[in-house]
């Protein structure tokens, strides 16, 4: 049984039997891939789901197909096990349009060797003939048979009352109690539940980079746990994995996504939506780290991946992944950055870390990294800083002012996470060259820490201008 603060309930079946379908029907939004193709739910996708008033964490797994000799199968296997393990209740999923399979007998044994509470959903009963001929599960030996269709929502609710009825039994212990020193004595005191923390302060990093570069074993050693596949399959992960962890009394949302490769090196469908899913991850995220493989290099993908990030506001930290594979030549670390921030061009500004995940050389640094970027992409500039810088670059934009070319008056932040500043220009027939923005914004690199974060620099015109009293306190729009 779990010692979690809310009980978990596992779903598990063999492929395409509609587990990801339920998953995605209980949490009311698309959060797992679904499709025809077989097999397109790996990982354990893990999110906390509600009910009649209840709170749970529900978890996807991967198709279980019982004793194959494939090894990346097998990995998928073990995983729904562990999820199977750690889980309060299970939820046995199975194609009632197909009837039983000989391989559901032998995953049904393993869950009563198991002992945890299980019950059978047969699926796809989207007619009341296939809804009659769901007894012939019985033979299974697992009670008690629920008949649904998670892709119309037939009978979903009714599970879920039973699956609530359930639950409320469970014992939950919320951590062993927190010895805190008051006044010289001590009293007993539990932990802030996860309900209390402040989501909006917790960062949301994605790991991104192309396939096979380490990015799972990367989060899996984040984690600190084999919470993610990992595989030399190319490929291999295909959902974005949230996963929530706590270092040092702060709160981290790691996000492992699919591998992003160029559209004409996909192939498949299930790559394709794995790599929309992707970037839309990265879109949301206040930090990306892009992991490159050291034995390779930076890529054009890696540098159009890293683009990306800049154009998504979220922050940026490379890690240069397999680095005991390159240290052992006595390659310094300062080459390396040097040539990288060469290569990756005007995106130079992100971070640099040199792991192994692996042997979890360097993980520690990461988060550390994480809590620089974060900070520096919510500061804001106080006005009279911002103002003196300003002032003194007037006085050397001769390259961007001229004959009908309106020159900059004033400065001013309008946004953070990430920074955004507007400069003001005068009334004139022409605007200031593209450059000038570029050569702002590197102004503003050297006289404040934005390491990490993008800048974005807008130019406003007009033939009246006021300075604003003050930067403004609304968000930049992503």
């Amino acid at each position: 049984m779990n010692t979690h603060s809310l009980p978990e309930i596992a779903i598990i079946g063999r492929p395409n039997v509609g587990k990801s379908t339920l998953f995605n029907r209980v949490l009311g939004s698309r959060r797992a891939i679904v499709g025809e193709q077989s097999g397109l739910t790996r990982d354990r996708h893990r999110a906390e789901a509600e009910w009649g008033g209840r709170r749970f964490v529900l978890t996807d797994t991967g198709g279980v197909e019982w004793k194959s000799s494939d090894e990346l199968v097998r990995l998928i296997q073990d995983h729904a096990l562990v999820a199977v393990d750690t889980a309060n209740l299970v939820l046995f999923i199975v194609d009632g349009r197909a009837g039983p399979a000989s391989i559901e007998s032998e995953v049904a044994l393993e869950l009563r060797k198991r002992g945890v509470p299980t019950f059978l959903v047969v699926n796809k009963c989207d007619s009341k003939s296939i809804g009659l001929d769901a007894t012939e599960f019985h033979s299974l030996g697992i009670d008690p048979l629920f008949r649904i269709s998670a892709e119309h929502g037939l009978g979903v609710a009714d599970l879920l009352d039973v699956v609530i009825d359930s639950i409320r039994e469970v014992p939950v212990d919320d951590g062993p109690p927190v010895e805190v020193p008051t006044d010289g004595d001590t009293e007993t005191e539990q932990p802030p539940m996860a309900d209390q923390v402040d989501i909006a302060e917790t960062p949301r990093v994605a790991v991104v980079g192309r396939p096979n570069v380490g990015k799972s074993s990367l989060v899996n050693a984040l984690l600190d746990d084999d919470r993610v596949i990992v595989s030399p399959v190319s490929g291999t992960t295909r959902d974005a994995i949230d996963s929530t962890i706590e270092r040092g009394g702060k709160r981290y949302v790691i996000v492992d996504t699919a591998g992003i490769r160029r559209a004409a090196k996909r192939d498949s469908f299930a790559e394709t939506v794995s790599v929309a899913i992707a970037r839309q991850r990265m879109r949301g995220a206040d930090v990306a780290l892009l992991v490159i493989d050291a034995a390779i290099g930076l890529s054009r993908q890696d540098v159009a991946i890293a683009a990306e990030a800049e154009t998504s506001g979220c922050g940026l930290i490379v890690i240069v992944n397999k680095w005991d594979l390159i240290a052992i030549e006595g390659s310094p670390a300062s080459d390396w950055i040097d040539e990288l921030r060469h290569r990756m061009g005007r995106i130079n500004w992100g971070l640099f870390a040199f792991v192994s995940a692996k042997t979890t050389d360097g993980v520690a640094s990461l988060l550390p990294l994480v809590d620089r970027v974060c900070a520096n992409r919510r500061q804001r500039v106080p006005t009279g800083p911002l103002n003196a810088m300003f002032e003194s670059i007037s006085r050397r934009l001769d390259p961007y002012t001229g004959p009908g070319i309106p020159r900059p008056k004033y400065l001013t932040q309008v946004a953070a996470s990430p920074p955004v500043f507007v400069v003001f220009t005068g009334g004139g027939k022409n605007s200031l060259a593209p450059e000038y923005r570029r050569f702002l914004e590197n102004r503003l690199r050297e006289r404040f820490d934005f390491s990490g974060t993008p800048v974005i620099v807008k130019i406003r015109r007009g033939h009246r201008a006021e300075a604003p009293s003050g930067p403004s306190r609304g968000g930049a729009s992503r």
